[in-house]
This record gives C-alpha cells, sequence and structure tokens, in this order.
C-alpha cells in the first residue's frame, strides 16, 4: 500500500504545481487591468498614482518575476489582499472553503445513503416491480434541473410545512441546531440531484459483477443470494461508484454557484463568482488555486480508497 500511496501523492504534487502555472498565466490573460479598478474615476487622471500602486503591487516587474514572487509568497501562505475589501485572500478563503465542503460532504452523503440501495434493489429485483420503481426514482433524480429540485424543496419544506428554513446560514458556533437546520435543504438539493447517477452506476456494476465466477461460486457453495451480492459482489461493483462520486465532489467545488444563490450559503462558489464580477484578481487567483487544490486532493483520496477497495488497483501498471 505505502508504494501506491507515494505513486499517488507524487503524481498530485506535479498536478498541483502545473495548476500553479495555469491559474497565474490564466489570470494575466483576463481583460482588465487592477489597478484601474482600485482606483476608478483616478485612473484616468492621475498616472503617477497609477504607476505608483502598480509598483506597489508588483505588477510593473516581468510575468516570470511575478509568478516568483507569488510562488515565493504562497509556499508561506500569503495568497495577497483582496482588491475590493482589502482583506487578506487567505482569510477570505479559509471562511469559505469549511463551508462548500460541509455543504458538498453533506449532499454526497446524502447521494450515497440513498443511490447505492436504489442501484442494488434496481440489480436485484431486475424487471420486477421494485426494480423498475428504483429505476424510476433514479432518472428522476438526475433528470430534475438543481434550482427546480431545490425550489420545489423550499416550497415543501419551508413554506407548505414550515420544517426548515428557506435559506440563510448561521455558524455552528453560534447556534448548532440552526445550523444543520439550514443545511439540510441545500444539501437534499444536491444528494437528490446526484443521487439518480450513483443509483445507475451501482445498478451497471452490480449487473456485471454478480456475472462473474466468484459470485456464481459462492452462490453454488449454498449462500443465499442477498448474501452474495452483499459480501461480494457489492464491494467490487463500488468502485466505479468511488470514481464517480469523487469526480462529482470536484466537480461540485466550484460549481454550487446556483445552490449557493438560492440557499445564501456563503461558499467558496459564491466567492469566486463575485469576485469575478468585481474584477477581484487576487481573489479569483486564490479560489481557483483552492478549487485545483481541492479537486487533486479529492482525486488523491479517492484513489487511495478504490486501492483499499480493489488491490489490483495498488499494483504499479506494465
Amino acid at each position: 500500500m505505502l508504494p501506491f500511496l507515494l505513486r499517488r501523492l507524487g503524481s498530485a504534487l506535479i498536478t498541483l504545481a502545473l495548476a500553479t502555472g495555469v491559474v497565474f498565466i490564466a489570470i494575466h490573460l483576463l481583460p482588465g487591468d487592477p489597478v484601474a479598478i482600485m482606483l476608478g474615476d483616478q485612473a484616468g487622471s492621475d498616472p503617477v498614482a497609477v504607476a505608483r500602486v502598480r509598483a506597489q503591487l508588483g505588477l510593473d516587474l516581468p510575468l516570470a518575476t511575478q509568478f516568483t514572487h507569488w510562488v515565493g509568497a504562497l509556499a508561506h501562505g500569503d495568497l495577497g489582499v483582496s482588491l475590493r475589501t482589502g482583506e487578506p485572500v487567505a482569510d477570505e478563503l479559509a471562511r469559505r472553503i469549511p463551508r462548500s465542503l460541509e455543504l458538498i460532504g453533506a449532499g454526497l452523503l446524502v447521494a450515497v445513503l440513498l443511490g447505492v440501495p436504489l442501484g442494488v434493489v434496481a440489480a436485484r429485483s431486475h424487471g420486477r416491480l421494485a426494480g423498475m420503481a428504483a429505476s424510476v426514482l433514479a432518472v428522476a433524480g438526475f433528470s430534475a434541473p438543481v434550482f427546480v429540485l431545490g425550489i420545489l424543496l423550499v416550497l415543501v419544506f419551508s413554506l407548505a410545512l414550515g420544517w426548515l428554513p428557506s435559506s440563510g446560514f448561521v455558524a455552528f458556533s453560534d447556534d448548532p441546531w440552526q445550523h444543520c437546520l439550514a443545511l439540510i435543504l441545500p444539501s437534499l438539493t444536491i444528494g437528490l440531484n446526484f443521487m439518480g447517477v450513483v443509483a445507475r452506476m451501482t445498478r451497471a456494476s452490480l449487473g456485471d459483477v454478480m456475472g462473474r465466477d466468484y459470485v456464481k461460486l459462492a452462490r453454488a457453495k449454498g449462500l443465499p443470494r442477498g448474501q452474495a451480492i452483499l459480501r461480494h459482489a457489492l464491494p467490487n461493483a463500488l468502485v466505479p461508484v468511488i470514481a464517480i462520486i469523487g469526480v462529482r465532489a470536484g466537480n461540485l467545488l466550484g460549481g454550487t454557484v446556483i445552490i449557493e444563490a438560492l440557499f445564501d450559503w456563503p461558499g467558496l462558489s459564491s466567492l469566486l463568482v463575485s469576485a469575478a464580477f468585481s474584477r477581484d484578481y487576487p481573489v479569483i487567483q486564490g479560489a481557483l488555486l483552492a478549487i485545483f487544490a481541492l479537486f487533486i486532493l479529492i482525486s488523491l483520496v479517492i484513489d487511495l480508497a478504490q486501492g483499499f477497495v480493489d488491490p489490483r488497483i495498488r499494483r504499479p501498471s506494465a
């Protein structure tokens, strides 16, 4: 397991280094001048002030020198200062990232808890009423647009029943109970939307694995069908399910804009969008780098989870 871990860790570090260069180049290719945004109307009437601010920010240096300085600052945890608020970017990210990870983690947990059993039922009861019902639920889950699903949940559980708050964020340290209540609807929106993908992947993978020789041998030895599925087929069928969960988690890092806006959840996606509209380049740069780093970290965890479930993955490829 250790050689497998070292190989994956080395690949992750190389990918992170490449991502750092891509983010830096992409930010400098964006249209607009951050100094002009900072100074506003003064930028057109006071070129001396523009030159002074550019020198303070290091924007008058060659790109290679700027990149070297930026990487050096990154090594010390310095991501710069927001052009809009004047606050350190690292502090803003430190507030936003845990909120996004919590939302994504809760949503994926809902998807797994609902999707895997649905997939098992659909595979085990293929052609029967229970299997068809599970397939219909799976299709309904990923077919509904996420904003429509979110609005429906608000209408039912907030406006009609009054059980949950419709939107808003409450810090866990301020009120743990209200924090958990505010988390339920956005996490359900993510989970129900992704539940169908997990269910269909589980059904397809399980249907393939159930035809393997080792499952047939277990059945021939007298093991009941349900136990043969849970003990022999399901662990191997979960390998592609784990992979798609990891991909979805990475996509959600910067792709929960609609959900965060709908439920007023101040996460990483909403920060990135607001920074893009205001041309706050240090925040955009820091948020993109954080998304890259978290995506790489999630991919590493998923690789390790797959290697743990299926020892064949740990073997080096020829």
